[in-house]
């Protein structure tokens, strides 16, 4: 497939992906669109790149490093409530009509144009229009695309905010846009992977179906207690090898717990007893994500991301498989072939995130894309850096 350039749509993705490493890393003037220095990326795919253009320019921390002075000729120390920390949306944040608040900014609609050429299907009517089904389906590469567009409405909204970026995370899908946004994966790759990843997903479902149970618990909840004696219960019943565990670590006294039906019915029945005092089953939730009944997508995942091309972060992307920052390419891969069959340690990411002395000042988060579940949950990790934080509506 060929874009109205004449040039292909990888050519464009892959220079597109470079000029992104390069947004990354905080250059530029306050009034520059990051997504427009993306896409003009695409105009000077396979020039030479300009003198020290691949060194990291910026920091890896989002926070200013301790230290002695600065030595000679050293950039000033960045203080951290003038750095910024975007933090990106998993699957479930979606709605139909996501994407229309970012009709009017040019080089967003470019992007849903070019993921569109990519994925050979529209992707700005699917986010926009639905049908609410058809979304459904294709929910990772649409989410991707939109969480990354709404750099552009986080640049009309605070000029200079983008470029001032330190740190990222993501939710469970999120990660992938936050390490498209960091330089660590291409935008054709990243797209690609995600339909991928779907597909695996769902797959490993079919093949063994489960679901997931949010339980809100006490302050004295024994939690691992219930889970095993939901195991036990699943076993007694006949299932091989029955899967109970936490899936998603939101936040204090709130899980994601996922596994096979029986042992969910289990916790659901007598939850009560063990300290729980409230549960919900995720809606829309087509199986038990982040668990080992996700096992399957790790092979597949493995494969694909040995055919990409993967580089380090250019920026410090915590990772919610461990709660701790990538490092180089080989972490990058390593990680996101566990990515859909391990818990999402979401709680921990954000205390990595914003671990820091006593006094201290927080930077500006800014949650992008559709939904309010990343800031409600950082109210609920820690308040003072949900006091700094941003929604960017989409």
């Amino acid at each position: 497939m060929f874009c109205a350039t004449g040039r292909s749509c990888c050519a464009r993705a892959l220079a597109l992906s470079r000029g992104m490493r390069r947004a990354g890393s905080g250059g530029g003037g306050d009034g520059e669109s990051p997504l427009r220095r993306l896409l003009d990326g695409a105009a000077t795919f396979g020039e030479p790149a300009a003198p020290g253009e691949g060194e990291l320019r910026w920091a890896t921390q989002p926070y200013a490093r301790r230290g002695g002075a600065a030595g000679a000729g050293a950039a000033p120390r960045e203080q951290p409530e003038d750095t910024v920390v975007l933090l990106f949306p998993g699957q479930g944040a979606q709605r139909v009509g996501m994407g229309l608040k970012l009709a009017h900014l040019p080089a967003a609609r470019d992007l849903y144009q070019l993921a569109s050429e990519i994925l050979g299907w529209d992707v700005w009517r699917v986010c926009t229009s639905g049908p609410a089904e058809e979304l459904a389906a294709r929910v990772q590469p649409a989410l991707l695309v939109t969480s990354l567009a709404a750099l552009e409405a986080l640049a009309e909204a605070r000029p200079g905010a983008a470029g001032r970026a330190r740190a990222a995370a993501g939710f469970s899908l999120g990660e992938l846009a936050a390490l498209v946004w960091a330089g660590a994966l291409p935008l054709e790759r990243a797209l690609r992977l995600t339909e991928l990843r779907a597909a695996s997903m769902a797959a490993a479902a079919a093949a063994r179906p489960g679901a997931l149970l949010t339980v809100w618990l006490a302050a004295d909840a024994n939690l691992p207690h219930l889970l095993l004696r939901a195991r036990d219960h699943a076993a007694a019943a006949g299932l091989p090898d029955p899967v109970c565990q936490v899936a998603n670590h939101l936040y204090p006294h709130c899980k994601i717990v996922g596994g096979d039906e029986e042992a969910l019915l289990f916790v659901e029945r007598v939850g009560g007893r063990f300290g729980v005092r409230r549960s919900a089953r995720v809606a829309g939730a087509a199986g038990a994500f982040h668990t080992p009944l996700m096992a399957p997508t790790r092979a597949v995942l493995r494969a694909a991301l040995a055919a990409c091309e993967v580089a380090a972060p250019r920026a410090r992307v915590v990772s919610a498989v461990d709660a701790r920052p990538y490092g180089d390419a080989r972490s990058v891969a390593a990680r996101l072939a566990r990515h859909a069959a391990a818990p999402q340690r979401w709680e921990q990411t954000l205390q990595a995130l914003y671990a820091r002395p006593s006094g201290a000042r927080f930077p500006l988060t800014v949650a992008l894309g559709p939904g309010t579940a990343l800031r409600a949950t950082l109210k609920q990790v820690n308040a003072k850096a949900w006091d700094s934080s941003i929604q960017i509506e989409v």
